[in-house]
């Protein structure tokens, strides 16, 4: 399993960017290999959000990002949002009761 985490900082309406990343989101739902993912925002800073993604493995998610599907939605995008996206390997993780 990998994590994708990309901090997103919006420069342009968060209303706007919300409902672009709800499509976005039912698009990587489509997708093999997607286990879940999360859309948070900041609650000192209202302009940055993190999407944290987890995947089967990073195959899984360059095979979605390839699609040109995606790449429409991220067009959508230009202008609004400004992200630093990158891939982990989970090396360590815990759970209440574990």
């Amino acid at each position: 399993m990998i994590v994708l985490v990309n901090k997103m900082t919006v420069t342009g309406s968060p209303e706007t960017y919300e409902k672009l990343y709800e499509r976005a989101g039912r698009y990587m739902e489509e997708q093999p290999g997607l286990i879940r993912y999360q859309l948070s925002r900041s609650e000192k800073q209202s302009d940055v959000y993190f999407n944290v993604a987890e995947w089967e493995s990073a195959e899984a998610f360059e095979q979605a990002a390839r699609g040109d599907r995606f790449a429409e939605l991220l067009a959508d995008l230009t202008g609004l949002v400004e992200s630093d996206q990158d891939l982990y390997e989970v090396v360590l993780e815990g759970a209440p009761g574990k």
